[in-house]
Formats: structure tokens, sequence, C-alpha cells
């Protein structure tokens, strides 16, 4: 009977632990509401890059000139950027402040809402990625400044090639339940201050925790 007992133990442990990792962690909850995972942009490979331009979505890089691009590799298109090839004569710097903002989503016809993606990094040397949400959000790249943007608190990398999970973000929060949100996915970096990590991005969906 012990046998048994350990045996049903181990099998519930098992299942538990596949179902809080990869894509089958969507199984548990209802339908995705809104996703995005590249795969219709049209992508660059290697040094080529194609800035992501998707209707409703906002590309914009607040300090330099380059954008989130879209590239592919082993068949799988992803949004990717990396300082290391700006070059902006406009300024002493050459920063980047990018932003790939999607389109306005309605949280008031849903509830539990929770969000998931995948991110890599490559050639790590401190460039920043961050995501944050924002329900003052005018839809403007000028009123990116000025909107309001809470951060999120995915996880990301630890170490390089490898795609990692969010895990499940909750935005369920009170504050986040209008019919005006936008999620922002923004990368921070420098070529003269040798912040130039690349991160890409694959594998957006917000949906419904049961």
């Amino acid at each position: 009977m012990k046998k048994i007992l350990k045996l049903t133990f181990a099998l519930l442990v098992v299942s538990v632990a596949s179902s809080c990792t990869g894509d089958t962690e969507v199984a548990p909850y209802k339908p995705v509401f809104f996703s995005q995972s590249f795969e219709s942009v049209e992508a660059g490979s290697g040094s080529v890059e194609i800035p992501i331009n998707v209707e409703g979505w906002i590309n914009y890089n607040a300090l330099g000139l380059r954008n989130w691009c879209c590239k592919v590799a082993n068949n799988n298109n992803y949004a990717e950027f990396s300082s290391f090839y700006s070059n902006n004569p406009s300024t002493s710097d050459d920063n980047d402040q990018v932003w790939l903002i999607t389109p306005k989503i309605d949280f008031t016809t849903t509830t539990n809402e929770t969000l998931l993606f995948k991110t890599q990094s490559k050639f790590s040397n401190g460039a920043e990625f961050k995501v944050l949400i924002s329900t003052d959000f005018d839809g403007t790249t000028a009123g990116i400044a000025t909107a309001t943007w809470t951060a999120l608190n995915p996880i990301l990398p630890t170490v390089d090639n490898v795609f990692v999970d969010s895990g499940f973000i909750d935005l369920s929060d009170q504050a986040f339940q209008s019919s005006n949100v936008y999620i922002a996915f923004r990368y921070t970096g420098s070529k003269p201050g040798n912040k130039t990590t690349t991160f890409q991005l694959d594998g957006i969906k917000i949906f419904e925790n049961k």
C-alpha cells in the first residue's frame, strides 16, 4: 500500500512540474485573447535587419535610429534588438531606448488576465530589457514619455542562448482593469557604453486564469 501511495505521489509531482514549463502552461487556462509570435512578420537574418511593422503596434527608438527587428532562425520568427550595430550621427553617445508596444487591449471584458512570453539573451554585457504596463498611454510616440508605466516582474534569462519562459505574470490587479491597456517591451543599451546585449522576444500571450 505504501508503495502505491509513493508511486501516486511521484506521478502527481511529475504532472504538476510538467504543467509549469513551456507552452503546456497555457493548457489550464482559458483561450488566449491576445497573442503575437511574429510568424507572419517579414524577417531578416544575420546582419539583415527588417524593422517590425505590425498594424497597431508601436516600434520606436526614443534615443537612436534603429528599432526592434524581426529575425528568423530554425524556421522560427522572433523580435530582436542589440545596440551593437547602433551608430546615430545625430547624438554624441549613440544610446538606444527602444519600445515595442502592443495595440490597445481591453481588460474590462476579461478576468484574471495573465501574460506569458519568452526571451533569450546573447553576448550579455549590460543592456537592459524591461516589460511595462500602462493604462493612461495615448497610443502615440510622443505620449510614451508622459504615460505612467508600471514595471512587471517576469523571469528573464540568466544565461545566454536559451529561450526562457517569463512565468505567469499576473495582470489582474484592479489598477489594470481598463479598456486602455498597453504592454511595452523596452530595450535600453549603448554602443559606446559597451552595453550591447542582444535580446530576443517571442511567444507573447495574454489569457484568462480560470
